[in-house]
């Protein structure tokens, strides 16, 4: 996996890319026929300090305001009581670390939907017995390569700010450069190339482009 693998807060143990029937009947709003990416992911340590979840979501929020407009748990189907919402935030919780993984699946939605381009998405996250630190996260992906690439930046996003307390150094211009190659066909792109033709700063090219294969944006085929 990518560089998000080895984060101390947040670890991706597994990926995996089909259309997991067995877990359809969990979520209405999932679509026919589109396939899912599986996320196993471990969130690891406290969740106090910077890392308190109001705190984590508002700084989410300035570079995927979007995040804002996303309804959360609609038509729930589970077992028990659908979590409330807190504070006029729109991710609802239920007071732990399945917090934070649910805000991965959250911000990889968003990512799927304005870097990937997909006009709807769905996400369930699953907790596992035991360890209790452990989720399968399933979010609608119609392209493997996106999907990977947005589940290795929600958890760069949210373990930076875990750790660090602020976001990532030129985040937005990540953003931006990945939704440029998205909407182009990245394979005709150089990071010469682009400064060429944007009038970008080369060297923040190359760094931005560096970043961007450490979080596998370039890997992996899309069916």
């Amino acid at each position: 996996m990518a560089q998000a693998n080895h984060l101390p807060h947040m670890k991706i143990i597994d990926v995996a890319y089909g259309k997991f029937s067995s877990i359809s009947h969990l979520h209405r709003n999932f679509q026919n026929g589109v396939k899912r990416l599986r996320v196993t992911l471990e969130v690891n340590g406290n969740s106090k300090g910077n890392g308190n979840f109001s705190f984590v979501f508002h700084q989410l929020l300035t570079i995927l305001p979007t995040l804002a407009q996303h309804k959360c748990c609609e038509n729930w189907i589970g077992p028990q009581p659908a979590p409330k919402l807190n504070s006029g935030i729109p991710i609802k919780k239920v007071g732990d670390s399945t917090d934070f993984a649910h805000l991965v699946e959250h911000v990889m939605i968003d990512l799927m939907c304005n870097v990937g381009r997909m006009q709807l998405c769905s996400g369930i996250t699953c907790g596992y017995e035991e360890p209790r630190n452990r989720f399968d996260l399933f979010v609608e992906c119609s392209n493997k390569r996106m999907g990977v690439f947005s589940a290795n930046l929600a958890v760069y996003l949210m373990d930076t700010l875990l750790s660090a307390g602020k976001l990532p150094e030129n985040i937005n211009e990540t953003l931006q450069l990945a939704r440029y190659l998205q909407q182009n066909n990245r394979r005709r792109f150089t990071p010469e190339k682009i400064s060429s033709q944007n009038h970008w700063d080369p060297p923040t090219v190359k760094k931005l482009w560096s970043r961007l294969a450490d979080l596998q944006f370039f890997n992996h085929k899309s069916s």
